[in-house]
């Protein structure tokens, strides 16, 4: 059975924070979640490119997608977007333009410790509004920004110390983030769910006992997914534990939210 768009973007950005956290190679981080958008969004090109925050050399330049339309969205990079950024400090850009016919274009910016460091963008041809995937743009920027932070913190120390309280701070930014898409992305779709089963189980006259010990199953799960993303989405204490080999999860239980602080 084919995956809807949503699932998609939920897999992108679930598979972006396990790469961020591990010792997978910025390159491929980068890679695989061009990859993973071009997918979900059906594009036919898209490019990801990172630059040191002071000189603005390009560190990282990752491109993917239809060769012949990568020239269009190269060059509009280069002659609009970024003399944009430079003149006026736009930064979030959604346009349509006639470059052998009409294509629909995006630039939205990477930011790491509230500074931009790349950009990445996209081109579809024909008519689109790109501008309703903005959620999901922010939330790729953050995790990748969030990556960004991880290389570079890791090699600065302070007092032979390494930055705990802004690595902290970058990881539970990531968190909420990606809290907010779940939410948005599952929450949504469970609510339906939800709302059917319940709905059978005001009718038990109608069902025979076994049916309804699954629904109440199918209840419980539902309702166990939903308090474990609204928990997410209230963290503001994380506590991360070792998952498998380098891989780290959030541990929902032990990490505090303002509730349990309060």
């Amino acid at each position: 059975m084919e995956k809807s768009v949503d699932y998609k973007k939920f897999l992108v950005l679930k598979n972006l924070a396990k790469e961020i956290n591990t010792s997978v190679e910025m390159s491929q981080i980068l890679q695989n979640a061009l990859d993973g958008i071009l997918d979900t969004l059906n594009l036919q090109c898209a490019s990801i490119t990172l630059w040191e925050e002071k000189t603005k050399k390009i560190t990282h330049e990752i491109a993917s997608g239809v060769i012949e339309k990568h020239k269009i969205l190269r060059d509009f990079d280069q002659q609009v977007i970024r003399g944009m950024r430079d003149r006026i400090f736009l930064e979030s850009i959604f346009a349509t333009l006639d470059a052998e016919g009409p294509h629909t274009v995006f630039s939205y910016p990477i930011k790491c410790e509230g500074h931009i460091v790349g950009a990445f963008a996209g081109l579809i041809e024909g008519y689109r509004n790109l501008s309703a995937e903005e959620e999901f743009f922010e939330a790729i920027s953050h995790q990748i920004g969030l990556g960004c932070a991880r290389d570079s913190l890791w090699e600065k120390q302070m007092g032979g110390e390494i930055q705990e309280d802004l690595i902290k701070s970058e990881r539970l930014k990531a968190i909420v983030e990606t809290a907010v898409t779940i939410n948005h992305e599952v929450n949504n779709p469970l609510a339906a769910v939800l709302g059917y089963v319940q709905l059978l189980l005001h009718k038990p006259e109608q069902l025979n006992p076994e049916t309804i010990d699954k629904l109440k199953k199918i209840e419980t799960g539902a309702l166990r997914i939903k308090d474990v993303t609204n928990r997410l989405l209230k963290i503001v204490e994380p506590v991360i534990v070792k998952y498998a080999g380098d891989v780290k999860m959030v541990d929902i239980r032990q990490s505090k939210t303002q509730e349990d602080i309060s």
